[in-house]
């Protein structure tokens, strides 16, 4: 039985056709890819294979082919003194591919520690910038603080400097007032309340108190008593000042809100001191709001840093920009002549500083003002 070795010939020759055609394509699709990552040593080593695979592939299907043709033209001799250079160029190329696999084999783990050296660099930049950043607002933070720190000490200074300068003058002149004012009382009783006399001397001690009445304030500003601290309710110490101010001023036309927040502990203060500074930042946004306006009295607590927060809000024409440096400064005041010393809020930041708290301002012309005060609250089992 004859069987035809056509079919076998066939294969043989497509297979080394389609086999150096697919050599070349997937040169091809390599040097796509590596164009698109040239960087990446896997694709390198790809392009290196294929070449050297394409190489291969040339080699063995050019020598089958010339193997077929010259078994058919009958010329085995040929092909028998060929075929052992054909074999030796197969095996070189497979040496070359074994080869280059072997040195991509080292480069890919050099590649490995390159890679993991490169990405502990970028985590320890990464660390630095954040060291850096947090260095910077630490530095910027503590710079605000020392500037803040300077800023009180030197409002501190000038308070202990006009408040020594204050009680000797006030001393001086209380005596004197209090015998006038003495002398006048005792003339008004012996006088008709219909003459012009009297009413002289009613002008007299009206004045006379007006002065007293300032002295006595430039007293409180010189002295400074340490407080007496107890526990108390700051809620209800906020109400006994609303109440006060509301009794003892024209409030006609301005509306009181109170917006408390719960859960505030007992405060370990001098309530008498703390109603004094309420009292001064009421009549301050009182006589900011004029006559018809709102003022909103509102807390809050901070149970991390264990701080009290009592704002004093006013819908009234705000502070001038020029003023806003000086609003603290003894004797300035905004207010026309006869209606206020220009000592409340240095008062009040006084007494807040020597609770250890602080006493803040926001505001902007036009829109009104708010007057915070921050005060430690001395103890959550108060």
């Amino acid at each position: 039985m004859i069987v035809s070795a056509l079919p076998i010939w066939f294969v043989d020759m497509a297979g080394s056709v389609f086999m150096i055609i697919f050599s070349f394509m997937s040169i091809r699709l390599v040097r796509l890819i590596y164009r698109n990552d040239p960087n990446s040593i896997i694709w390198t080593y790809l392009t290196w294979v294929c070449y050297c695979l394409a190489g291969f592939a040339i080699s063995r299907s050019a020598g089958h082919i010339l193997k077929q043709i010259l078994f058919i033209m009958g010329r085995n001799e040929v092909w028998e003194g060929i075929r052992p250079f054909s074999g030796s160029i197969n095996t070189f190329m497979l040496i070359i591919v074994s080869s280059v696999t072997l040195f991509f084999q080292r480069a890919w783990h050099i590649y490995q520690e390159i890679s993991r050296d490169k990405q502990a660099l970028q985590t320890a930049h990464t660390e630095l910038l954040s060291l850096n950043q947090n260095l910077e607002q630490r530095v910027k933070e503590r710079t605000e603080a020392l500037a803040r720190h300077e800023k009180q000490m030197a409002q501190a200074d000038k308070l202990a400097s006009i408040g020594q300068l204050s009680s000797g003058i006030a001393h001086e002149i209380n005596n004197p007032l209090g015998i006038i004012l003495g002398y006048t009382q005792l003339l008004l009783r012996s006088e008709d309340p219909e003459s012009q006399k009297y009413e002289d001397l009613k002008t007299i001690e009206k004045h006379v108190k007006s002065c007293k009445t300032t002295v006595e304030d430039l007293l409180n500003f010189a002295r400074s008593s340490k407080p007496k601290k107890e526990f108390f309710n700051i809620h209800e110490t906020i109400d006994d000042v609303l109440n006060f101010v509301r009794h003892r001023s024209d409030m006609h036309g301005m509306f009181m809100e109170r917006r408390y927040a719960p859960e505030i502990p007992r405060m370990l203060m001098d309530e008498k001191k703390i109603k004094q500074v309420l009292i001064n930042l009421l009549m301050n946004a009182k006589h900011a709001v004029g006559e018809i306006g709102t003022i909103t009295v509102s807390t809050a607590y901070d149970p991390e840093r264990d701080r009290v927060s009592v704002m004093v809000q006013d819908t009234g024409y705000g502070i001038e920009e020029k003023n806003f440096s000086r609003i603290f400064d003894p004797f300035f005041t905004t207010k026309p002549t006869g209606e206020g010393t220009g000592l409340g809020l240095a008062v009040s930041y006084g007494i807040v500083k020597t609770h250890g708290g602080d006493l803040l301002v926001e505001s902007e012309p036009g829109k009104g003002s708010t007057f915070t005060m921050v005060l430690p609250a001395g103890g959550k089992n108060g």
